[in-house]
C-alpha cells in the first residue's frame, strides 16, 4: 500500500529561543512514516508574492517512536528576509501546517563495533538529535559514541543533555563567548575541539555524521580525510541551505 506524501498537521507548540532558533511542534492528520534523520518539506508562501506557495525543508529533531509519542517536531533558524520568516512569526497553536514526507538518506548507517562521531552546528543538530535519540541508535552495536555541536553563544543552544543521556560524550563549542568555559563547554569552533582529541582517537575505526553549514562540512571533510586518511565511505553529511526551496536539501 502506497504512503501519503502529503499531510495537514495542527500546531501543538511554539517556542522561541535566543538566536531566532523556533521549536515547532505538530500533530499530523495520520501518521507520517519517516527514518531517523530525514526532514519533511514545508509549505510556505512567497514573501513577495503570497498567493505562490513554496516548499521549505526541515530536519525532524525527534525520532518516529517519540513522534508518534509526544508530537512532531522542528528546529528552525528564522533567516530575516527568508521567505519562511514571516510566516513562522505569524504562526500561532492551532494553525494547520501542510508537509510533504519524507526525504532524504542521512540515517544511521554504522555497521556494528564501530564508533560513531556526531558533528553539528546550530539547528544542524535536529537531525542528529533525531538519530542519537531513535530506537536504531539504541540498539546498535557501537564501539563508541562522541558528539562535537556547535553554537555562537551558549544561550542559543537547543536540547542541552540530550546527547549525554544516550551515552554519547559531547562537546558544546560556543564560538563567541567572552569569558572562559569549563567542560562540556569549550571556547571555540567543533573543528577546534576535533583537532583536539586525543592522540590515540580511533579515526579509522569511526564513522562520522556531520550536519549543518556547507562552510564547516568543507573544513571538516577536508580535514578527516588529509590529516587522518578517513574514507569517504565513512563520512555521511548533509549541509543545510536555509534559502533552498529543493525539497532535496534540508534547511
Amino acid at each position: 500500500m502506497s504512503r501519503r506524501r502529503v499531510h495537514h498537521a495542527k500546531i501543538k507548540s511554539i517556542q522561541w529561543l535566543p538566536g531566532d532558533i523556533c521549536l515547532l511542534r505538530f500533530q499530523p492528520d495520520s501518521v507520517i512514516h519517516f527514518e531517523p534523520g530525514q526532514f519533511l518539506s514545508l509549505r510556505v508562501p512567497d514573501r513577495d508574492d503570497p498567493e505562490n506557495l513554496l516548499w521549505r525543508a526541515y530536519s525532524l529533531s525527534v525520532p518516529p517512536e517519540m513522534a508518534k509519542a509526544e508530537g512532531y517536531e522542528f528546529c528552525i533558524k528564522k533567516m530575516p528576509g527568508g521567505h519562511a520568516a514571516a510566516y513562522l512569526e505569524k504562526l500561532a497553536v492551532g494553525d494547520t501546517l501542510t508537509l510533504r514526507a519524507a526525504y532524504g538518506d542521512f540515517t544511521l548507517r554504522t555497521k556494528a563495533g564501530r564508533g560513531v562521531c556526531m558533528i553539528g552546528t546550530g539547528t544542524g543538530i535536529a537531525p542528529l538529535r533525531s538519530i542519537a535519540l531513535s530506537r536504531e541508535f539504541a540498539k546498535a552495536d557501537l564501539l563508541f559514541g562522541i558528539a562535537i555541536v556547535g553554537f555562537r553563544s551558549y544561550a542559543e543552544v537547543p536540547f542541552a543533555g540530550d546527547f549525554e543521556r544516550v551515552g554519547l560524550a559531547t562537546t558544546y563549542a560556543i564560538s563567541a563567548h567572552a569569558t572562559k568555559l569549563s567542560f562540556p563547554f569549550y571556547n571555540g569552533r567543533v573543528m577546534d575541539v576535533l583537532k583536539r582529541l586525543k592522540p590515540d582517537f580511533p579515526w579509522l575505526e569511526t564513522d562520522y555524521y556531520l550536519c549543518g553549514s556547507g562552510a564547516m562540512i568543507n573544513d571538516v571533510i577536508r580535514y578527516l580525510k588529509s590529516a587522518h586518511g578517513v574514507k569517504d565511505s565513512a563520512i555521511f553529511a548533509e549541509a543545510f541551505e536555509p534559502a533552498s526551496s529543493n525539497p532535496s536539501k534540508a534547511a
